[in-house]
């Protein structure tokens, strides 16, 4: 029985286990399950577990890979710190390899999926890719080499402080960006003004029917983001930006960020800006850690 290829990708929200064919590019299994990570990292692993061993039965896991939400150091395979998650100092390799197997690579979800995005472009010199969902971050590949920085966290722009006296964020400071334009951070927004819980697409959904404290709240996030990514592309010039997530893909939404963009980027004689949606399936994060775990172990 041939051996597979097993790619996860763990949010905030939700964690999507893929398992592929040797050198296949294309799932042939796909399971998503909720991440509920108050409920501890223990009992997470042990679904995730479950989750694994059943859909790959009999057969041996050729390699594995694994991206999450937050700081990792792919070289030790930790999770540093994700306050989407409020994991600090997980073993995350260790974890997954005592029932996966000791082939298996590990990284940040945004590093992992711009790295899948360029998989598919690989004739350009760098992208950006920024996920807008539960929370929001960026990941960065310049000539086929993934930006990390030196503390493995690069790209936390979601954790960066764009209105001083804004929300409080997940990560204990006010103002971030994605507690005024990520979907958590919305939610939170609304919950603390109307004292009841409303979800991310109900937001959407009311501020398309011109309600105005939904259309103010969308306006300030999209408005806000947009003006940051102009300042990503004016500071790294990358050849392509390209925006993910189930967020950052609601057409409303996008259609918002990318009209403040393309108002406010800084415009000099033959510049040339692309920003394209993401339509890698089933998700360029899983595309990505099976591409890094691939390049990691090959055959």
């Amino acid at each position: 029985m041939p051996a597979v290829d097993i790619a996860i990708d763990i949010g905030g929200t939700k964690t999507l286990v893929s398992v592929f064919g040797d050198s296949e590019q294309e799932a042939y299994e796909l399971e998503e399950f909720s991440t509920q990570p108050a409920e501890g990292v223990d009992g997470f692993f042990e679904r995730l577990s479950d989750v694994c061993l059943r859909m790959k039965g009999r057969r041996d896991v050729n390699r594995w890979g694994l991206c999450t939400a937050g700081a990792v150091n792919p070289a030790t395979g930790t999770l540093l710190w994700s306050p989407n998650l409020g994991w600090k100092d997980i073993e995350i390799y260790k974890k997954t390899a005592s029932f996966l197997g000791p082939v298996g690579a590990v990284e940040n979800d945004c590093n992992a999926a711009a790295f899948g995005e360029w998989t598919f472009r690989k004739d350009i010199e760098s992208l950006i890719y920024v996920t807008v969902s539960t929370g929001i971050g960026m990941g960065m590949v310049v000539q086929g080499k993934i930006l990390r920085g030196a503390n493995n966290a690069a790209g936390e722009i979601g954790h960066t402080i764009v209105k001083p006296d804004g929300p409080t964020c997940t990560c204990g400071r006010r103002g971030c960006l994605q507690a005024i334009s990520g979907g958590r951070g919305l939610e939170i927004r609304a919950h603390d003004l109307l004292g009841i819980e409303v979800s991310t697409k109900e937001i959407i959904d009311r501020a398309q029917l011109n309600e105005p404290l939904f259309k103010e709240m969308i306006t300030e996030a999209s408005e806000t983001l947009g003006r940051f990514l102009c300042n990503l592309i004016d500071s790294l010039d990358p050849s392509v930006l390209v925006i993910g997530g189930s967020l950052g893909k609601n057409q409303y939404y996008f259609d918002r960020i990318l009209k403040t963009f393309e108002e406010n980027y800084y415009r000099i004689p033959g510049k040339k800006v692309k920003v394209e949606l993401s339509s890698v399936e089933p998700n360029p994060n899983i595309i990505g850690i099976l591409s890094l775990s691939r390049r990691t172990y090959k055959d």
